[in-house]
């Protein structure tokens, strides 16, 4: 099975799950009963209980609500900043392009965990506002991207005879450029800008303090809450610590799979 296959299944899991997570009809309050506490799998409950007698497959699947949503908006925010700054600067070039490029310099300056954890103490630590850092920390090195494909393109012969033939600048820059020869540069930064963010979340979640805090479930805080309870069902820190590798393996192989693509091509 190649990589591409891989990666689309992993996160094709992950995207399915957080659909059924929308509908689910699961109370986190009212699932609590200790005389069920740290229960094997069994048909009841498919990966067990938590040491609350809480059911970990139903909170494994609500999980995936802590993060989809957040890091798509993450991915959003990076492909639509950096993206556009990118193609300004590739395009123009000279004084625009070192203007934007210093931006990107300062902007990676700052670790972007640091970045994420200094937006979370001054603006809250809501899901929505580490998504929109969490974007804007990894427009940087989207519009970096960007910039150099353009860089490399704009005088390029087939941009020359388009513009002999009359065809509008926009349509050569938005079309030609960024549509035909950079999508996939730009896709696979936004698969990585997914994943960094489901590792933001999960740390911080694990961590506690920022993220999602109990009762709501999230794969970090499951994963914090269970590990290390003597005589506990293993599964219940297991479950949680295989859905984050999974995910991010899977972000990770469709990544390099568009990289892989895109050396083929000579981009």
């Amino acid at each position: 099975m190649s990589a591409r296959a891989v990666g689309m299944a992993l996160l094709g899991a992950v995207i399915v799950a957080w659909g059924l997570a929308l509908v689910a009809p699961y109370d986190v309050v009212a699932d609590v009963d200790p005389t069920r506490a740290s229960l094997a799998p069994s048909l009841a409950h498919w990966l067990g209980t938590d040491h609350l007698g809480r059911d970990v497959a139903w909170r494994l699947l609500l999980g995936s609500r802590a993060f989809v949503a957040p890091a798509l908006l993450t991915a959003a925010v990076a492909g639509i900043v950096g993206g556009a700054a990118g193609a300004l600067a590739g395009w123009f070039g000279g004084p625009i392009a070192a203007l934007v490029r210093y931006g990107f310099t300062v902007g990676a300056s700052v670790p972007r965990f640091v970045f994420v954890l200094l937006a979370g103490a001054i603006f809250g630590a809501a899901p929505t506002v580490l998504a929109v850092a969490t974007g804007l920390a990894c427009a940087p090195a989207v519009g970096e991207g960007v910039r150099s494909r353009l860089d490399e393109l704009r005088r390029a012969e087939f941009v020359l005879a388009l513009r002999a033939h009359g065809v509008p600048e926009a349509r050569i820059l938005l079309h030609h450029l960024l549509w035909v020869n950079a999508r996939g540069l730009v896709l696979r930064h936004l698969f990585q800008a997914f994943g960094f963010f489901l590792v933001v979340e999960t740390t911080l979640s694990y961590l506690g303090g920022f993220g999602v805090q109990e009762p709501t479930p999230s794969w970090g805080n499951m994963l914090a809450f269970e590990f290390g309870i003597p005589d506990g069902n293993a599964f219940a820190w297991m479950a949680p610590a295989l859905a984050i590798w999974a995910a991010v393996l899977g972000t990770a192989l469709l990544g390099q799979d568009l990289g892989r693509a895109e050396g083929a091509d000579g981009g």
